[in-house]
């Protein structure tokens, strides 16, 4: 079956791609501005990260296959854009980082809060409940994704509003709340793509839609980002020997 996603959806996914990479440049730049570097450097962070988010948001864009291209192809058969993006576009963000000691600095200066608020886009899962109840994508996937971007999304903010006010609990809410979007994540793509009921040896067909444009904008692009997010908040959140009403909430404020 070809999907028939409707244009508002449509709007919505694209614009949520295009508007993640200014979001999360904001972030990083401002921290890279906190981090007190030379000019010069600062710039390359900037012009760096403003290349590689927006490189792979217009690239996920452009190789968003249509829904067309799903007549006559194999239900079980997983589009190979999703893992090339999925693990080349982390993997290439991890390896940058751990290259370049200016985008750590950057990343570290970064506000902690709004590294976590930023994810309040997660919300936007809640299309895929609609698009099931609609016909376009199963249930299996639809529920538990959506679902669980909603309350990922939802909680972004009240936990940012922790981190940034140093509450006595917010460390500990932050670390859950990243680890559970993390597993959120891996829910959602394992059961879009089939294989997370493989490992309990059923065979599933993959969510079609969420293969083809503008769907596949997620596991593409949005989805790879906000493991990044969780990835790099957590990393201040358990490298620091402070208290977040300490040393974390300080950098988080300045």
């Amino acid at each position: 079956m070809i999907p028939e996603i409707p244009s508002l959806v449509t709007l919505v996914t694209v614009a949520t791609a295009l508007i993640i990479p200014v979001a999360v440049w904001q972030i990083v730049s401002r921290g890279a501005t906190r981090a007190d570097l030379a000019p010069a450097v600062r710039r390359r962070v900037q012009v760096g990260t403003a290349v590689f988010l927006g490189g792979w948001a217009l690239l996920a864009l452009v190789l968003a296959p249509p829904a067309s291209s799903l007549v006559g192809q194999d239900p079980y058969t997983l589009t190979l854009l999703i893992p090339a993006f999925a693990t080349g576009g982390i993997g290439l963000a991890l390896a940058l980082i751990a290259a370049s000691p200016a985008l750590r600095r950057a990343l570290d200066g970064a506000s902690l809060p709004a590294l976590v608020g930023v994810q309040f886009y997660r919300v936007l899962g809640l299309q895929f409940v609609i698009l099931a109840a609609l016909g376009q994508l199963p249930d299996r996937f639809a529920q538990p994704a959506g679902w669980g971007d909603v309350a990922i999304g939802l909680a972004a903010p009240l936990v940012a509003l922790a981190i940034a006010r140093g509450a006595s609990h917010a460390r500990a809410t932050g670390i859950a709340w990243n680890l559970l979007g993390l597993l959120d994540l891996f829910v959602a793509v394992g059961m879009g793509t089939g294989m997370l009921p493989m490992l309990t040896g059923a065979r599933l067909p993959a969510a079609a839609a969420m293969g083809v444009y503008p769907l596949i904008l997620v596991p593409t692009f949005a989805v790879p980002v906000a493991v990044l997010l969780h990835l790099v908040a957590l990393r201040r959140l358990r490298h620091s020997r402070h208290p977040v009403t300490g040393a974390t909430h300080q950098l988080a404020m300045t």
